[in-house]
């Protein structure tokens, strides 16, 4: 019975502490995704109806939208992919 009473005060691990440890990979993950995005977006200026090309960049948009929306140096980015990604939804429909 000691060690059940003992047990309740003892300090539990906050959930909180451990999400800031998370941020620095978030950030380079974040970096990550953007530069493929980056060279996704090149390699479709120079083959516009590339179906391929299209879908991976719309995983990694996708991707991007849960990586930047928890990382604060990407947030602002957000609404910018979500302009880029109904451009994206209108030349595929284009293509069609």
């Amino acid at each position: 019975m000691f060690k059940m009473i003992q047990s309740m005060f003892q300090t539990k691990p906050n959930p909180a502490q451990h999400a800031s440890k998370g941020a620095p990979i978030d950030a380079f993950t974040a970096e990550e995704i953007e530069q493929k995005i980056q060279a996704l977006e090149e390699k479709l200026k120079l083959d516009e109806a590339s179906f391929d090309t299209q879908k991976q960049l719309m995983i990694e948009y996708n991707k991007a939208l849960k990586v930047f929306a928890k990382t604060p140096s990407y947030k602002h980015k957000i609404d910018d992919l979500f302009i880029k990604i109904d451009e994206l939804r209108n030349a595929t429909r284009k293509n069609f």
